[in-house]
Parts: C-alpha cells; structure tokens; sequence
C-alpha cells in the first residue's frame, strides 16, 4: 500500500514541528524556559513559582504566535520586490481579467523578525526575553499567476525552505524543507502586490525584514 502524501508545510510551525513527530506546544516551554539563559534564570529566581510558570506560558504563546506565519506570505513579501514580479502585476491592471504567468528563474528569499517579550511582575519589567525568526526560500522554477494586480496561482515548481528559531540570540531549533509543486496551487481572490510598499514586511522594519535576490 503506498502510504499517503504528507501535506506540504503552510506555516513555519508546520515546518517546524511536524504532527508525527513533535508537539510545538510540549516542546516550546523546554526551549524558552529560564534555564535557557543565566541572565534569565536569574532574573526569574525570585519570583513565585505561580509568576514564573505564567512567564513561561505567556513566551511560549508569543513563540508560537511568531512561528504561526503563512509561508506563502514569505514569498510575497519577497516578490514585492522583485522587478519581473512587480512589472508584471502593473501591466495587469492595464488589462483586468487577464492573467500574466511569469516564469521566475533561481532565486533566494530571506525574511526575518526579531520582535522581543518583556516580562513584568508588578508592573516592573523583570526579563527581556529576545526572538528571532529567520526564514530562507530559495526558488527554483516556479511560476506565479498575476491577474489585476494580484498573485493568484502559484505553479509548478521547487523551493528549499529553512526555518531558524533563535531565543536571546541563541539558535535553539533549525529544520529544512523541500517542497515540490507538482500542480496549481490556487490563492482565492489572490494577494495584493502592488501598494504601500513598507507593509509588505508586516511587523515594521525594525522587527521584520524580507527580501529578495
């Protein structure tokens, strides 16, 4: 019997935690606890085991808040700047309805965000806990469906993701992915490309960056 496909990753937690292999929300709290840094531990060392297991639960739904990011956003981001991308999505609003295919040779997108926990206690900032996600795409033959200034269809192609974690700037988990697009892979009403070119980052520049060579 051959056994069923696993589903390509949507998120980065997906790629991150795979359902037969890992529970995000088992293993999270091993990664962020306070034991993962002195500075952390010692600022948690004194504080109610009730307040520290708060802390705790609060940074991990942060950290997996941060990891719940659509990979296909990635790419988008990415292709906001791309020049073949952009041009392409322009000359489809001269001509609405239609649906340009543009054939996107080799190339690399990285996108990463570094928002940052503060934990209180009394409304006393005690701890500073520091995320990092960066995520790196690298495109092979793909190729993307514009219409009105949308991307509306991904096609066939290949991408190599790599997801990284980093927790006070430390790398605490890294996993590849290899994805083949054996087909169409259909965006609904699609996702706008064209706009206010310093939202495509969507945390702000100093929290989150994307780009494309």
């Amino acid at each position: 019997m051959t056994p069923p496909t696993q589903a390509p990753p949507q998120t980065v937690l997906d790629l991150l935690f795979t359902p037969d292999e890992d529970d995000p929300g088992a293993i999270i709290p091993g990664l962020i606890s306070p034991d993962i840094t002195e500075d952390l531990g010692r600022a948690l060392e004194n504080v109610p085991a009730t307040l520290r297991e708060a802390a705790v639960r609060e940074t991990t739904n942060a950290v997996k808040g941060l990891l719940d990011a659509d990979l296909t956003g990635f790419l988008v981001s990415g292709w906001q700047k791309h020049h073949q991308v952009i041009a392409a999505a322009r000359r489809s609003m001269t001509a609405p309805g239609s649906i340009e295919l543009v054939n996107l040779a080799t190339h690399q997108i990285t996108a990463t965000q570094r928002p940052a926990v503060n934990l209180l206690v009394d409304n006393h900032r005690v701890a500073t806990v520091k995320l990092g996600l960066s995520v790196v795409l690298d495109v092979t033959a793909l190729v993307a469906g514009i219409r009105d200034g949308r991307l509306v269809a991904v096609h066939s192609g290949r991408c190599d993701i790599t997801a990284t974690l980093a927790i006070n700037d430390t790398e605490v988990l890294s996993r590849q992915a290899h994805l083949e697009l054996p087909g169409i892979i259909p965006l609904g009403r699609g996702i706008r490309l064209l706009g206010d070119q310093s939202l495509s980052a969507g945390l702000g520049e100093e929290a989150s960056r994307a780009s494309a060579a």
